[in-house]
C-alpha cells in the first residue's frame, strides 16, 4: 500500500466518531496510565535507592568520624577539628556539617561549622559525641550532618522527561498502526454490514449479505457474523408466516393476565381490609386491656382500704386490752392487705409494659446501672457490695421501659447477695455467635436450673418469703420489655453459686412470634459464677 493510502484511511478514521476513534482513545489512555504506573514505579525504586545510598553514607559517618572527633573536641583542637569536618563536608551530598560542645561548666562553648543549613530538600542526621573516662562515658558535644537531596530530585527529574518523551512517541505510533488496522480489517466492513442491514424488510425474502474483500484462506470473525446474518434472516422470514397466529395466541394470553392481575388486585383490597380489621380488633384488646387494669386497680383498692380502715378501728378499740393471739390476727390482717397491695401495684406495672410506642434511642447502660445500685446503696447504707461495670456499654432501647428492666434486675441481684459475704454484682457486655449480649451476674443464692422454665412466670417464686421477700412479677416484666424490643432472655444458676440473666435485643423479626424462646434458659454454655440475680422481685 502506498503512503498516501495509509494516510488517506488513517485520516478518515480518525475523523469520524466511530469505534476506530474510541480505539485510539483507549490504547492512548491505556499506555500512558500504564507509562504513569511505570514511571512511578521506577522513579520510586531510583529515589529509595538514592536515600539508602545517603543514609548508608551518614551511618558510615557514625563509625568512621565520631571516635576521632571525640578525642579532638575532648582535647579542644581546633585545627584537627576543622581538618575533619572538611573531610565530612567533602562526601557526595553533603552540605551542610557543624560540631558543637556540650559543657555545663564552659560559658562559650566551642561551635565550628561548614555550610549553611537548608530548609527543605535534606535529611538531617545528628550525632552524639561521648567520651570515656574509665568506666564512665559522658557526652561532651554534639555533630550535626546535613545531606542534600537537590541532586537526587534533579536526576529524577531528567528520568521522568526522557521517559514520557519517549514513552509517549512510541506510544502514539502505535496506536496510530493499531487505528489503521483496525480499520481496515473491521471498520470498514462493519460499515457495509450496518448499511445492508439498514436496508432489510422482514416482509421480503432476504437477499444474502456478501462483504467485498478477499476472501481469506480461513474463516473469520467477520464470516462467522455474515453466516449468522444470513442464517438468521432466513430463519425470520420462515417465522413471519407464523407471526398472525402468535400474536392471536398473544392476545389472548394477555386478556387472561389482565383477568389474573384484576384476582390479585382483588384479594389484595380484601387482604388489606381484614389487616385493618385485625389492627382495629387488636387497639381494642389493648384499650379495654388499659381500661381492665385501671378498673382493676381502683376496684380492688377501695375494698383493701376498707379492711385496713376495719382493722385499725379494731386495733384502736380493743386497745391494750387484746391478747396476744388478736395482735397475731390483726397483724397478719395487716401484712395480707399489703401484700395484696403491692401485687395490684406489680399487676398494673406488669400490663404498663406492653402498652405505649416505644421511644428507641442511643442509650449509655453502664451511667444507669451505676445510678440504681448507688441508689440501692442509699436505701441500704449497712450492705458493702462490690459493683464490676464494664464501662461505655450502649444499646437502642427505650429509655423509660430499660430503667424499669435495669432496677428489677439489679434489685433482684442485691436482695439474693443479701446473705452473701463479699457480695458481688456484675454488668457488662459480650459477643457470642456474631451477637452482643448483655448480662447482669451476682454470687448471691441462685437456684435451680430445674424450675427454670418457670422463672419468667408471673406470680411465680423460686425460694421462700421468709427467706427473702417479693411477690415474684419483676422477672416476668423484664420478659415482657425485652419481647418488646425484639430480644431474648435466659439465665444461668446454680444454688448457693449466684445466677447470670443474659438478654440480646433485636434479633427477631417484629412478625415473628415474640414469645418464642422466651423460656429458653439455657444454650450449652457454664453459668456466670460471677452472676446476676435471681428470682422475682
Amino acid at each position: 500500500m502506498r503512503f498516501s493510502d495509509y494516510s488517506s484511511a488513517l485520516a478518515s478514521a480518525i475523523r469520524h466518531p466511530g469505534i476506530g476513534r474510541q480505539v485510539l482513545v483507549s490504547i492512548l489512555l491505556f499506555s500512558s496510565l500504564v507509562t504513569l504506573v511505570a514511571t512511578a514505579l521506577q522513579l520510586y525504586t531510583d529515589y529509595r535507592r538514592d536515600i539508602g545510598i545517603i543514609e548508608n553514607r551518614l551511618e558510615d559517618i557514625d563509625s568512621s568520624y565520631l571516635a576521632s572527633l571525640s578525642a579532638s573536641l575532648w582535647n579542644l583542637d581546633v585545627n584537627q577539628l576543622q581538618i575533619q569536618l572538611e573531610g565530612i563536608s567533602h562526601l557526595p551530598d553533603i552540605h551542610s556539617v557543624s560540631v558543637r560542645e556540650i559543657q555545663e561548666q564552659i560559658s562559650n562553648p566551642l561551635e565550628l561549622s561548614l555550610g549553611t543549613l537548608r530548609e527543605s530538600q535534606h535529611i538531617t542526621r545528628e550525632y552524639p559525641i561521648y567520651h570515656e573516662s574509665g568506666t564512665e562515658q559522658r557526652q561532651i558535644g554534639i555533630l550535626v550532618v546535613q545531606a542534600s537531596l537537590t541532586e537526587v530530585y534533579a536526576r529524577l527529574w531528567n528520568k521522568i522527561i526522557v521517559i514520557f518523551f519517549s514513552q509517549g512517541v512510541k506510544t502514539f505510533l502505535v496506536s496510530l498502526f493499531i487505528l489503521y488496522i483496525f480499520y481496515r480489517l473491521v471498520a470498514t466492513h462493519l460499515t457495509s454490514i450496518a448499511r445492508h442491514v439498514s436496508q432489510y424488510q422482514l416482509s421480503q425474502p432476504p437477499q444474502p449479505l456478501r462483504l467485498e474483500r478477499n476472501a481469506p484462506a480461513r474463516a473469520d470473525e467477520l464470516d462467522q457474523v455474515v453466516n449468522a446474518f444470513n442464517t438468521l434472516s432466513e430463519k425470520l422470514y420462515q417465522a413471519y408466516e407464523h407471526m398472525r397466529d402468535i400474536n392471536h395466541a398473544l392476545a389472548e394470553d394477555i386478556v387472561a393476565r389482565r383477568q389474573a392481575e384484576d384476582e390479585v388486585k382483588r384479594l389484595n383490597a380484601k387482604l388489606e381490609q381484614r389487616v385493618r380489621q385485625r389492627t382495629a380488633e387488636l387497639e381494642a384488646a389493648n384499650d379495654e386491656l388499659a381500661s381492665f387494669c385501671y378498673s382493676v386497680s381502683h376496684d380492688l383498692r377501695a375494698p383493701l382500704r376498707r379492711i385496713e380502715g376495719f382493722r385499725r378501728m379494731l386495733n384502736e378499740e380493743l386497745g391494750g386490752d387484746q391478747s396476744t393471739q388478736a395482735n397475731h390476727y390483726l397483724s397478719r390482717i395487716q401484712v395480707g392487705t399489703q401484700e395484696m397491695a403491692d401485687m395490684i401495684d406489680s399487676f398494673l406495672q406488669l400490663s404498663r409494659t406492653t402498652q405505649g410506642e416505644l421511644a428507641v434511642r442511643r442509650v449509655n447502660l453502664s451511667e444507669h446501672v451505676a445510678h440504681i445500685v448507688q441508689k440501692l446503696r442509699d436505701r441500704d447504707p449497712d450492705r458493702q457490695v462490690e459493683l464490676v461495670l464494664e464501662n461505655d456499654v450502649y444499646a437502642d432501647v427505650d429509655h423509660r421501659f430499660f430503667t424499669m428492666l435495669l432496677e428489677n434486675l439489679l434489685d433482684n441481684a442485691w436482695k439474693y447477695t443479701s446473705q452473701t459475704d463479699a457480695a458481688r454484682i456484675t454488668f457488662g457486655q459480650e459477643q457470642q455467635q456474631g451477637k452482643t449480649v448483655y448480662f447482669i451476674s451476682d454470687n448471691g443464692a441462685g437456684f435451680n436450673m430445674t424450675y427454670a422454665d418457670r422463672l419468667f412466670a408471673p406470680f411465680t417464686r423460686l425460694h421462700k418469703s421468709s427467706d427473702f421477700d417479693g411477690i415474684g412479677i419483676g422477672l416476668a416484666t423484664v420478659q415482657r420489655i425485652i419481647n418488646r424490643h425484639g430480644g431474648r432472655i435466659w439465665a444461668e444458676a446454680s444454688p448457693g453459686d449466684g445466677a447470670a440473666f443474659y438478654f440480646s435485643l433485636w434479633e427477631r423479626n417484629t412478625e415473628g412470634d415474640p414469645g418464642e424462646k422466651e423460656n429458653d434458659t439455657t444454650d450449652g454454655r457454664q453459668p456466670r459464677r460471677s452472676g446476676a440475680g435471681t428470682v422475682g422481685v
